[in-house]
């Protein structure tokens, strides 16, 4: 059996590395000529800073949740547990992934019902935080007209105030057990996925900024829009990764402050910046983790090494 698994972990590996390289190679390359003709070459390089940076804090907030749930994960488990699951979502298929995470987790010391319930408690943080930051796109384009939306930012303020109140109406509504996770906790996750969405849209405002944009006016909207863009092509899950939603939704926000053929540019320069800086993440991440692993089986296998 543990044959098996060994096999089994190097056939889905495999499938991941493909996985990855046809995103890339999927990606519309030709928006990087374009910025580079205008000479941001160093913006298009901060955006991809930016990128990588983000789901950092993403993780971060996500692992607050898991450590509430359980006995305590070392940082090592931690990283492997997430971005096994991080890159596995660009294999076709939901499935496979959630398997493979599931897999992972278990034998990084992390049960099945933990990891779901973090997973899902996790998605509920990043969906309302997300909604609520895109609050601050939809304000600009709508103006005076926009303060409507303003009760869509209650949620968050719920949940912040009463952190229970939002997780045990979503698991209600799933028929699922609610789970224990103190308040203090689910305030550090949105405070550590609020950071994520922040540092993330700063991708974004750079790509429009080296496009023309006008910096200050183009900061709460790239922000804004990203956050709410993400989330919506994340609920369009019939769209694998939110393909074409993501980015008309990023467009429409922008045209307010591009012109829109460059409007459209940044939304297309954005899904590959991302793209590419969450290869970049994930590969760094699980090369260090697996070494880091390779020699702490080395040194235990050795005694002489201790």
């Amino acid at each position: 059996m543990r044959t098996f698994w060994w096999v089994a972990g190097g056939v889905f590996s495999a499938v991941v590395v493909i996985a990855l390289a046809r995103a890339l190679a999927g990606q519309d390359w030709s928006v990087v000529g374009e910025l580079a003709a205008r000479d941001s070459v160093g913006l298009l390089t901060a955006s991809l800073g930016a990128a990588v940076a983000g789901p950092v804090w993403g993780m971060l907030s996500w692992r607050v949740i898991l450590l509430a749930l359980g006995p305590p994960v070392g940082w090592i488990q931690v990283l492997r547990v997430f971005f096994v699951g991080f890159l596995a979502k660009y294999v076709p298929g939901k499935v496979p992934g959630m398997l493979a995470a599931v897999k992972v987790a278990t034998a990084n010391g992390v049960t099945a019902p933990r990891m779901i319930i973090s997973g899902a408690v996790g998605a509920l943080v990043t969906h309302l935080t997300g909604l609520t930051l895109g609050l601050l796109a939809a304000v600009q384009t709508l103006g005076d007209r926009g303060w409507w939306l303003v009760p869509a930012a209650i949620p968050v303020a719920v949940a912040l105030v009463r952190p229970q109140w939002p997780i045990a109406a979503a698991f209600r509504v799933l028929r699922r057990p609610v789970p224990d996770v103190p308040d203090q906790v689910v305030r550090v996750s949105i405070g550590w996925q609020i950071a994520s969405w922040l540092v993330s849209g700063v991708h974004v405002w750079l790509l429009a900024v080296a496009m023309g944009a006008d910096p200050v006016a183009a900061l709460p909207l790239c922000v804004g829009g990203f956050a709410l863009a993400t989330v919506l092509g994340v609920l369009a899950f019939v769209v694998p990764d939110g393909i074409g939603v993501r980015e008309v939704a990023l467009t429409g926000a922008l045209a307010l402050v591009l012109p829109l053929p460059a409007a459209v540019t940044v939304a297309v320069a954005s899904r590959l910046v991302t793209t590419l800086g969450e290869v970049v993440l994930g590969g760094l991440v699980m090369t260090v983790v697996e070494v880091v692993r390779w020699r702490r089986s080395a040194v235990a296998a050795d005694p002489a090494r201790r």
